[in-house]
Order: structure tokens, then sequence, then C-alpha cells
């Protein structure tokens, strides 16, 4: 009898920790106004004429000092593309770097950068296919802001295929 109430105590623990993660989780996406379903959707949008490739949503946390996010993002030769940022869902302007070279490189080259540029959706077509690496400046703050949420979408345009005879 004593086995089985502890593996129940085990069981019923496990469900509400279960539980409660699945609950945090769900507190964040609300009170960071992270509808991720509709910020994705509104940077597919923006592809137009490329073809979704992924996205990938990013968590912001603001704290007292500057962060730094670097996602690094593989490219295709033969391929054209198009990366789309959705900022909607950030409290306070996060600032969007594409490198050549990821940060332990000194001598990596900005390719793209937001800086200056307010709007909400941005988005930047690379000129070589190759791997690039996203850096996103989190803005050190004073006092407490939440949490947000910035979508990074691409897109890709085969540039093999010949579209003009299918049109016609």
């Amino acid at each position: 009898m004593n086995l089985i109430s502890i593996s129940m105590k085990k069981i019923l623990f496990t469900s509400m920790l279960l539980f409660s993660s699945l609950l945090i989780n769900q507190l964040f996406a609300q009170t960071a106004n992270c509808d991720i379903k509709a910020l994705k959707k509104e940077g597919i949008a923006q592809l137009s004429p490329f073809y979704y490739s992924s996205a990938k949503v990013s968590k912001i946390e603001y704290q007292n000092e500057q962060l730094t996010k670097e996602i690094e993002v593989p490219l295709f030769k033969g391929e054209q593309y198009r990366m789309v940022f959705n900022r909607k869902a950030l409290p306070q302007e996060v600032e969007i770097q594409v490198y050549d070279q990821d940060k332990s490189h000194e001598s990596r080259k900005a390719l793209f950068s937001s800086k200056g540029d307010n709007r909400d959706i941005l988005y930047f077509e690379p000129e070589k296919s190759k791997r690039h690496y996203v850096t996103y400046t989190i803005p050190a703050v004073t006092e407490t802001v939440e949490a947000g949420c910035l979508v990074f979408v691409l897109g890709y345009q085969l540039t093999f295929v010949d579209t003009s005879k299918a049109e016609e």
C-alpha cells in the first residue's frame, strides 16, 4: 500500500510540474504579446515572390545590460533568399544585423543593419548564398520591461528554374 501511495505521489508531482510549465509558457505568450502564428503569417506575406523555407522565434528579455543573441542561417548556392524580421511584438526596439561570419571573427563584415530604421517589419536579400549570422542587439533598460519576441522568416527562390516560360 505504501508503494502505491509513493508512486501516485510521483505521478501527481510530475503531472503538476508539466502543467505548471505549460501554464508558464502560455502566460509568456500572452504577456509578451507574442501571437507567434500571426507574427509568422505577417512575415510570410512579405516573402512574395519567394517561397517560405523556415522561421525562428526568439524570446527577447530586457536586462540592465546590453545583450546580443546570434543565430546561424545556412544558405545554399543556386538560390536567392529573403530574410524577413518581424519586430511588432517588441516593447522596445532591438537592432538587427546580418554578418558574413560569426561573432568570434573580428574581421566579419556587416551586410545589413536595422539601425535607424524603426519599421516593425524589415527584410534583407543577401547577394551571396552562404552561411550568414543574424545578431540581435537588445538594449539595456533601467526599469522593468516585459519580454517580447522577434520572428525571423526565411524565403528562397530557385535561380536555376526558368519561370518565364511557364508563365507564357
